[in-house]
């Protein structure tokens, strides 16, 4: 009988020194082949790559970031603007191509300054054949005393009943579209903008045909 707390045979210290090596050593071997490959891609015996625990330790890396200078200037990927963007649905109308009156074509356009953007988006519903609707996308900066010689630069020339994309405008000026319907039917161009510009009022350079903003489709 042994009095509560009281080991009545102790090991003996070379049995207490030999567990403890036998202890180091397990954890060195746990350690090697198992912590190893999975935590830090230590696996020298191979053992890791052997059992798939490296690829553990591979997938849990992390992965190293570089950081990469942003664009200035014209080519900057991110712009900042005193004012709010504005949206707008313009409702474009016009005749069957070959109208006496020339009131199958006109030009759209909106004031912009250079680097300033929108997003656009166009369709003609009332188009069936996409060969039978032209159209001229592109800005100009119009002749004046201060600039006596235009300035026109051209993004798109091509023939389709719809258009999307955004555009940053390289000139100061009016940006837009020459629209003209080729279609033996009336058809109404359903233009939306959002974005960095000003409506040109109606009557003014670059909206010439009077077109109204935010109106229903006649």
């Amino acid at each position: 009988m042994s009095d509560e707390g009281h080991i009545p045979n102790p090991p003996s210290k070379k049995t207490l020194g030999l567990l403890t090596a036998a202890a180091l050593v397990g954890a060195s071997l746990a350690f090697v082949l198992v912590v190893g490959p999975a935590e830090f891609q230590f696996d020298p015996t191979g053992f890791g790559k052997a059992t798939g625990l490296a690829r553990l330790g591979a997938a849990a890396a992390p992965a190293e970031v570089v950081a990469a200078p942003a664009p200035k200037g014209d080519t900057a990927s991110a712009r900042y603007y005193p004012k709010a963007y504005r949206t707008d649905v313009i409702n474009i109308p016009l005749a069957a191509g070959g109208d006496f009156d020339r009131k199958d074509e006109l030009e759209y356009k909106v004031k912009m300054k250079a680097g300033d953007s929108l997003v656009y988006s166009w369709t003609v519903p009332g188009v069936a054949n996409p060969e039978e609707f032209y159209y001229d996308f592109h800005g100009e900066t119009p002749a004046s005393n201060a600039n006596p010689k235009a300035v026109v630069v051209e993004y798109r020339q091509a023939t389709g009943t719809s258009s999307n994309g955004v555009l940053i405008a390289p000139i100061d000026g009016v940006h837009g579209w020459y629209l003209q319907n080729q279609s033996e039917k009336p058809a109404v161009v359903q233009l939306k903008l959002a974005g960095f510009y000003d409506l040109v009022p109606p009557g003014e350079y670059g909206n010439n045909s009077g077109v109204e903003a935010n109106k229903p489709a006649p």
